[in-house]
C-alpha cells in the first residue's frame, strides 16, 4: 500500500512540475496557485462557490488555471451541493469555496450534508489576514471550530510554504478508506504570498487504506446463504448502485426478492419481475408486507446503515426470526442497529464478484409478478382525481429512459419514492438522510455537470424553491438543460400533514398566499410552463419540453390535501415524547 501511494505522490508531482514548466519556466508562485495546480494534477475539473474579499485570490488564479472551471452560484450552501452531487455520480473530488464569516457558515449545512454522504468534496474558506486575526476584522470568524465534527480534516494553514501540502493532505484523507468531506481556512495573506515550490511531501501522514477481502468471513457468508437456497431477500442501500450489474446477476441466479431502501432506489429496476419496490418511508405495502413477513429466511443488507428511514423506524419485525448477513463498505455501519449473524466490510463491487463466483451458473428462478409492469397505460386519465400523487406518476410514466430523478425534500418526495417507476437505464438520487431542503435544486445542477449528455429531472416544491430557487439562474448561466418540476400546493405540505397527524392541529402560517412561480420563472428569462388539472398534464407535450435542451421550470399548482404516506416518520417524532 506505501508503494501505492508513493507511486500515485511521484505522479501527481511529475504532472505538476510539467504544468509548472509550461507556465513560467519556474516554481515561484502564489501559495494559493500551487495548491490549486495539486488539484488539477490529481483530476479535480470544478470549483464552485461565491466569489468574496477574502476567498478572490483563489479566483484571481483561475484567471490562469484554465484546467479548474469556476460555477459561480447564487448561495454557498447550493454551491456545496452542486458540489456533493457532481462529486456523489462522477467519483472525482470537487472543490467548493467560500469567504470568512457568512460564507463559511453557509457551508456549514453542505459540508454536514457531504458528511452524511460521505462524499469527498474539499472546503476551503478564506480568512482576514493572519496578522490582523482577533483584531475584528470585517467577517472575521474562526472557521476551523465550524467545520470539525462534520469533516475527516480540518485545518487553518497559517504558513504559506505549508499551503501546498496541506491542499495535498487534505485531498489524499479525502479520499481515503470511507471518503468525506474535508476543510481548510486559508487566511487571505497566505493566499497570496509568493512561495519556491519544490513539491516536497514529507509532513504528508501515511493514508490507510482499506483491507482487503477476507476469505475467511466471506466463505462463511457463501455457506450461509448457500444453506438458505431459495428463502432469501435483498434489502438494498445506497451502496448498493456501485454493484448494481453484480447484484442483479446474484438476485437472477438465486430467484430472492429485492427490496431498496428510499436512498437505495435505482440500485434494482424496479419494472424487473423480483422487485418488491421500496422499503421504509413511503415504502411500497408489497416490500413493506413481504419483509414484515416470514416467507424467507434470510435477509441479505448490502450498502445500507439500517437507519430510521431505511427500517420503517427500526421495525422489529424486518429481523425478527431471520438470519441477518450485512454488507458495507464502512465498518462503523455494520451492527450499529440490529444484531447480525454475519457482517461483511469491503468494496460492495469485489464482495459481489466473489459471491457470484460461488454461485453455479443457471437459468433465473420462476419470477413473480412485478410490482411495477414494463408495459402501463398512462397513469392519468382526463377524469383522474388532480392531486400530487397523479402529477408525480405522470412524470414518471413519460420521462426518458436514460434519465436521473434528483429529489429534493417535502411532501412530495413520499410521492416520489412510492410512484416513481425506475427502469434499468435510470437512476434516483434523494438526499434524504440529511434531508435539506433545497438539496435537490443544487444537486440536480451538479448532477447535469457530471452527466452533460443525461436527462436530469429534479423534482422540488415551493417550499424548496423559496429557499435556494435562484439557484435555477445557475443552470441557465451554464447552459444547463435540468427540468425543474415544482410542486406548488401553498404550503410547507410534510410540516402540515403531519403537524395534523401528530398533534391533531397546526398553525396556519404553515401556508402561504400562492405564488406564481411559473411568472417567477418567466421573469428570469427561464423556460416555464404551468399545470393546474390532471386534463393539462395529461395533454402535456412531454416530449417537446424532454427536447428543448435548456433550463425549464413546469410548476404544478395542486391543493395538496391528501395526506401523504408519511406515518412511519410521524411514529418516529410521536416517540421522542413518550
Amino acid at each position: 500500500m506505501e508503494e501505492e501511494s508513493g507511486l500515485k505522490v511521484k505522479k501527481i508531482k511529475a504532472r505538476y512540475l510539467l504544468l509548472c514548466y509550461r507556465k513560467r519556466g519556474c516554481w515561484h508562485m502564489r501559495a494559493i496557485e500551487a495548491g490549486l495546480r495539486i488539484l488539477i494534477a490529481s483530476g479535480v475539473k470544478y470549483v464552485f462557490g461565491i466569489p468574496a474579499g477574502s476567498i478572490n485570490a483563489l479566483y484571481d488564479s483561475l484567471m490562469d488555471l484554465p484546467e479548474l472551471k469556476p460555477i459561480v452560484a447564487k448561495h454557498e450552501t447550493g454551491a456545496g451541493y452542486m458540489a456533493a452531487a457532481y462529486t456523489r455520480i462522477t467519483g472525482i473530488p470537487s472543490l467548493c469555496v467560500a469567504s470568512s464569516g457568512p460564507g463559511a457558515t453557509n457551508l456549514v449545512t453542505a459540508a454536514a450534508h457531504a458528511w452524511k454522504e460521505k462524499l469527498p468534496v474539499i472546503f476551503i474558506t478564506g480568512s482576514v489576514p493572519l496578522s490582523k486575526m482577533g483584531k475584528g476584522g470585517a467577517q472575521e470568524l474562526n472557521g476551523e471550530v465550524l467545520f470539525t465534527s462534520i469533516t475527516k480534516y480540518n485545518k487553518t494553514v497559517i504558513d504559506a510554504k505549508e499551503l501546498p501540502a496541506a491542499i495535498a493532505e487534505a485531498y489524499e484523507i479525502a479520499n481515503s478508506g470511507v471518503p468525506g468531506p474535508v476543510h481548510l481556512a486559508i487566511p487571505i495573506d497566505i493566499q497570496m504570498t509568493e512561495i519556491d515550490f519544490d513539491f516536497e511531501f514529507q509532513n504528508i501522514q501515511k493514508i490507510a487504506h482499506p483491507d482487503p477481502l477476507d476469505l475467511v468471513q466471506l466463505s462463511e457468508v457463501t455457506e450461509l446463504l448457500q444453506s438458505t437456497g431459495s428463502r432469501g431477500t435483498l434489502l438494498l442501500g445506497y451502496g448498493a448502485k456501485s454493484a448494481k450489474a453484480g447484484i442483479r446477476a446474484f438476485a437472477e441466479r438465486t430467484g430472492w426478492k429485492v427490496a431498496t431502501t428510499p436512498r437505495g432506489k435505482g440500485a434494482f429496476p424496479e419494472d424487473h419481475p423480483l422487485s418488491l419496490g421500496v422499503y421504509g418511508l413511503s415504502g411500497n405495502e408489497q416490500a413493506i408486507s413481504y419483509l414484515n413477513g416470514r416467507e424467507y429466511d434470510l435477509l441479505f443488507v448490502i450498502g445500507s446503515s439500517l437507519g430510521e428511514l431505511a427500517t420503517c423506524n427500526w421495525s422489529h419485525a424486518l429481523v425478527q426470526g431471520k438470519k441477518i448477513v450485512h454488507l458495507d463498505y464502512d465498518v462503523q455501519v455494520l451492527g450499529q442497529n440490529y444484531i447480525t449473524d454475519l457482517t461483511v466490510c469491503g468494496a460492495i463491487p469485489q464482495v459481489m464478484e466473489y459471491l457470484l463466483s460461488t454461485i453455479p451458473t443457471k437459468e433465473a428462478q420462476t419470477p413473480i409478478n412485478s410490482l411495477f409492469p414494463t408495459k402501463s397505460k398512462p397513469l392519468v386519465e382526463d377524469t383522474a382525481d388532480w392531486n400530487t400523487l397523479n402529477a408525480i406518476s405522470r412524470i414518471s410514466e413519460f420521462a426518458p429512459d436514460h434519465t436521473r430523478f434528483y429529489i429534493d425534500i417535502g411532501e412530495f418526495m413520499t410521492y416520489s419514492i412510492q410512484s416513481i417507476r425506475i427502469k434499468e437505464q435510470q437512476d434516483f438520487d434523494i438526499d434524504i438522510n440529511f434531508g435539506a431542503m433545497g438539496s435537490g435544486i443544487g444537486g440536480a445542477i451538479g448532477a447535469q455537470l457530471a452527466e452533460p449528455h443525461r436527462q436530469i429531472i429534479c423534482v422540488t416544491g415551493d417550499g424548496c424553491f423559496f429557499m435556494h430557487g435562484l439557484e435555477i439562474l445557475t443552470a441557465k448561466q451554464y447552459g444547463l438543460p435540468v427540468i425543474f418540476f415544482v410542486i406548488n400546493n401553498a404550503r410547507l405540505g410534510m410540516v402540515h400533514h403531519g403537524h395534523l397527524l401528530q398533534y391533531k392541529r397546526c398553525l396556519a402560517d404553515f401556508s402561504q398566499t400562492r405564488v406564481d412561480i411559473a411568472a417567477v420563472a418567466g421573469a428570469l428569462g427561464i423556460h416555464y410552463s404551468q399545470v393546474n388539472s390532471a386534463k393539462e398534464l395529461q395533454h402535456l407535450d412531454m416530449d417537446y419540453w424532454f427536447s428543448r435542451n435548456e433550463t425549464t421550470i413546469i410548476e404544478i399548482v395542486v391543493d395538496g390535501d391528501e395526506v401523504p404516506p408519511m406515518g412511519e416518520r410521524v411514529k418516529f417524532l410521536q416517540g421522542a415524547t413518550n
